[in-house]
C-alpha cells in the first residue's frame, strides 16, 4: 500500500491491487479504516484517517472530482468511485521495462487482466489501420490504441503518444530477441541477399544494428529510403513465413510475430511518404523552371493551372497549402541580407503577381522593347494629328513636359512596366546583380547614379528628332512656322466671327438643328477613332482587342452565360451612353471623359465591380463607348 496519506494516491494503490478503475465506496472505506489504524503505529501521518474517515473522505473526493482525478457514480447503494486514469497508467507501468520484457508479447488485455470498455478504446487492423492512423491521427481523442494482429496472434494495447517511435523501438527490441535466441541471423542474409539482390555488407551491417543497436533503426525507417523499405518488406515475410511454420509457438515467437507486423506497416507508410515528398519536390523543381520562363510574372490563379512537361497538374502532386507554404518562404526568406529569391509585384491592374528576383531585368528589357515601339507610335499619331490641325501642345517644345507625355502614355500602354519603375525593389535587384557581374553594359542599364534613366533615354527617343521626322513625312508648309501661324490664326479668326443664327421659325430652327446634329456627329466620330489610336495596340483591330479583353473580364466557363454576361454589359453600357448624350448638350470626346464614363458605369453595378480582372473590364467598356460613337448618325443637342 503507498505510504503517502493523500486519498489520490490510496485511490491509485487500491485501484492497482484490485485491478479496477472501480472502487466501491463501502467496502474501499472499511479497508482505510483498517489499514490507517494498522499503519498510523509505525507511521503517525495515517491517524487522519483513524477519526471522522468519512466525512474527510467525502470532502477530499469531491475536490478530487473536481479536478476531473476521479468520478463520483451513485449507481450502487453506497456509491462508487471511478478512476479515470486508470488504464493509462496501467499501459504506462506496462512498457516501463520494455528491453527486459522483449521476450513477450505486446501487453494486451488478456495479459493485463483487465477487459477495456468498446467507448475507450481505437482498433486497429495492423496490416491495413496503421498506415491510415498515421496519416489523420487527430481524428480520434481516444489515447488508447488496440491494435489487432489476427491468424491467432492476439492484440496489443498501446498508448498513442507510443506511434510510431516507441511503438517501432519496442518492436525491434523484440525483433532482436527473436534473432539472438535462435540464432539464424546467416540463413537470413542468405534469403536476403536473393531477393534484394543488394550487396552483402549493407545486409549484414543493418542486421548488426538490429542485434547492436537497434534504437538506431528507427531513424532508416522513419527517412523512408528505399533499402530500408525493401529489407523489412522482405525481412517481415521471412519472420512470419518462419513462425508460422512452428507447430508451438513460444511468447517470443508471437512477439516477434506482432512485432515485424507493425514495422512493415509503419515502414510502408514512411516509403509513401518519402515518394510523395520526392515527387513535391519535383512538381516544386518545375515549378520553379516554369516561374523562370516567359513572361516572367504569374498570378496566383495561373500558378494553380501550371502543369508539369507531361501535361499533368502541378496541383495533384502538391496542395495548395503546401504551395502557400512554399510561395511564403521564396518570398520571405533571404540570405547575406538580400531580397528573396521570388517577389511580389503588381501586375495588370495592380493585381498581385510572382516574379523571380533573377528574372525582373529581364522581364523590365522585355516590356520596355514592346513600349518602346507603342509608345513612340502613340506620340507620333498624336503629334501628326495635332500638326495636321494647325496645333500643338507643351510636350513638343519642352523636354520636361516631352517626359511627362512618355511617363504618362507607358502608365496608360504599358502600366506593369510603370509599376516595376515605381518599385523600389528595381533599385535593389539592379544594384545586386551589378555587384555580382562587377558592373553592366550600357545597352543593358536602367539606372545611373541611383536614379532610373529618363523614359527617353530608356525609349532612344529624342524630342527634337521626332519632330523632326513627323513634320518631314507632311506636306512642306507644315514645316513652315509662319505659314502654319497664319493658317492657325485665320482659322480661329473664322471660328470666333461664325455667330450662332437663332431659329425664326419651328420648321427653319428644326432643319438647323438636323444640320448641327449632322455636323455634330462627324466631330464625335472623327474624335472617337482618334482616341482608338490611343487605346488599342498597333497591329490590332478594334474588334479584336474586345474579344480579347471580353476573355479576360469574363471568367465563366459556361459559354452561354459567358454569352449572355458580355451581351448585359454591352446592353448597361449602351444604356448609360445613351442618357449621358440626352442630358449633355456637347458630348466632348476626350480621353478624361471617356475614362470617367466608363469608371462611372463599372462602379454603378455592384454585379460588375465586383467581377475580377476590373481594368481589363473598364478598358473593355472605353472601347465600346468609342465603338458606339464611331459609328453615330448624328447627335441630338437637347
Amino acid at each position: 500500500m503507498a505510504q503517502r496519506t493523500d486519498l489520490y494516491s490510496i485511490l491509485v494503490s487500491y485501484a492497482n491491487k484490485n485491478n479496477s478503475p472501480y472502487i466501491e465506496i463501502g467496502p474501499f472505506l472499511d479497508f482505510l479504516g483498517r489499514y490507517a489504524k494498522q499503519a498510523s503505529a509505525e507511521h503517525p501521518e495515517w491517524n487522519k484517517w483513524t477519526v471522522d474517515k468519512t466525512a474527510k473522505f467525502w470532502s477530499e473526493a469531491s475536490a478530487l472530482a473536481a479536478e476531473d482525478k476521479c468520478e463520483i457514480l451513485s449507481d450502487t447503494a453506497d456509491g462508487r468511485i471511478y478512476m479515470p486514469h486508470f488504464y493509462l497508467e496501467l499501459l504506462n507501468r506496462a512498457y516501463q521495462n520494455a528491453e527486459e520484457e522483449s521476450d513477450l508479447p505486446f501487453p494486451g488485455e488478456e495479459s493485463l487482466r483487465i477487459t477495456l470498455p468498446e467507448n475507450q478504446t481505437r482498433p486497429l487492423n495492423a496490416g491495413y489501420d496503421i498506415p491510415t492512423y498515421l496519416e489523420h491521427p487527430q481524428d480520434t481523442n481516444l489515447p488508447i490504441i488496440k491494435i489487432i494482429f489476427g491468424d491467432g496472434f492476439g492484440s496489443a494495447l498501446v498508448l498513442s503518444g507510443m506511434i510510431p517511435r516507441r511503438l517501432t523501438e519496442i518492436a525491434i527490441l523484440k525483433i532482436r530477441n527473436y534473432l539472438r535466441k535462435y540464432g539464424n541471423t546467416e540463413y537470413a542474409l542468405r534469403k536476403l541477399n536473393a531477393q534484394i539482390q543488394s550487396n552483402d555488407s549493407s545486409l549484414r551491417d543493418l542486421i548488426n544494428r538490429i542485434l547492436l543497436r537497434p534504437l538506431e533503426c528507427y531513424g532508416a525507417i522513419e527517412s523512408g529510403g528505399e533499402f530500408s523499405y525493401l529489407f523489412w518488406a522482405h525481412f517481415s515475410i521471412l519472420i512470419k513465413e518462419d513462425i508460422k511454420k512452428k507447430k508451438e509457438r513460444l511468447p517470443e515467437d508471437v512477439g516477434a510475430f506482432q512485432s515485424v507486423l507493425i514495422i512493415e506497416a509503419i515502414s510502408a507508410y514512411y516509403r509513401s511518404l518519402a515518394i510523395k515528398r520526392r515527387e513535391m519536390e519535383l512538381a516544386f523543381k518545375s515549378l520553379e523552371q516554369r516561374l523562370a520562363k516567359p513572361p516572367y510574372l504569374y498570378t496566383l490563379n495561373e500558378i494553380l493551372r501550371f502543369t508539369s512537361d507531361k501535361g499533368v497538374l502541378l496541383l495533384k502532386m502538391y496542395t495548395k497549402e503546401a504551395l502557400e507554404e512554399w510561395l511564403k518562404k521564396k518570398i520571405t526568406e533571404s540570405k547575406n541580407n538580400e531580397l528573396p529569391d521570388l517577389l511580389v509585384v503588381k501586375g495588370p491592374g495592380d493585381e498581385r503577381c510572382f516574379l523571380q528576383k533573377d528574372k525582373t531585368l529581364a522581364l523590365c528589357f522585355r516590356l520596355l522593347a514592346d513600349a518602346r515601339v507603342r509608345v513612340k507610335d502613340a506620340v507620333s499619331n498624336q503629334w501628326r494629328r495635332l500638326l495636321t490641325q494647325y496645333q500643338s501642345e507643351p510636350a513638343m517644345n519642352n523636354d520636361a513636359e516631352f517626359e511627362k507625355l512618355l511617363a504618362k502614355l507607358t502608365r496608360r500602354m504599358c502600366p506593369v512596366l510603370a509599376n516595376l519603375f515605381d518599385d523600389p525593389k528595381l533599385l535593389l535587384i539592379n544594384d545586386e546583380i551589378e555587384r555580382k557581374q562587377s558592373g553592366t553594359s550600357a545597352a543593358g542599364k536602367l539606372f545611373s547614379n541611383g536614379q532610373l534613366l529618363s523614359y527617353a533615354t530608356l525609349y532612344f527617343v529624342a524630342r527634337k528628332e521626332m519632330l523632326l521626322d513627323i513634320k518631314l513625312g507632311l506636306p512642306f508648309w507644315y514645316s513652315m512656322p509662319i505659314v502654319t501661324a497664319l493658317i492657325a490664326f485665320f482659322k480661329n479668326l473664322s471660328g470666333e466671327k461664325k455667330a450662332p443664327e437663332q431659329p425664326s421659325a419651328a420648321g427653319q430652327g428644326g432643319g438647323e438643328d438636323v444640320q448641327k446634329g449632322k455636323d455634330a456627329a462627324g466631330e464625335i466620330r472623327a474624335a472617337a477613332k482618334a482616341l482608338e489610336y490611343d487605346l488599342v495596340p498597333q497591329g490590332r483591330s478594334l474588334d479584336g482587342y474586345l474579344e480579347e479583353l471580353e476573355n479576360r473580364w469574363t471568367r465563366l466557363l459556361d459559354k452561354e452565360g459567358k454569352n449572355n454576361l458580355v451581351a448585359d454589359v454591352k446592353s448597361l453600357i449602351r444604356d448609360h451612353l445613351r442618357r449621358s448624350m440626352k442630358v449633355r448638350k456637347q458630348f466632348h470626346i476626350t480621353q478624361e471623359a471617356i475614362s470617367q464614363l466608363a469608371a462611372d458605369i463599372v462602379g454603378s453595378s455592384p454585379a460588375l465591380a465586383s467581377l475580377s480582372g476590373r481594368s481589363s473590364l473598364i478598358l473593355y467598356t472605353k472601347l465600346y463607348i468609342l465603338k458606339q460613337l464611331e459609328s453615330i448618325k448624328k447627335y441630338e443637342i437637347v
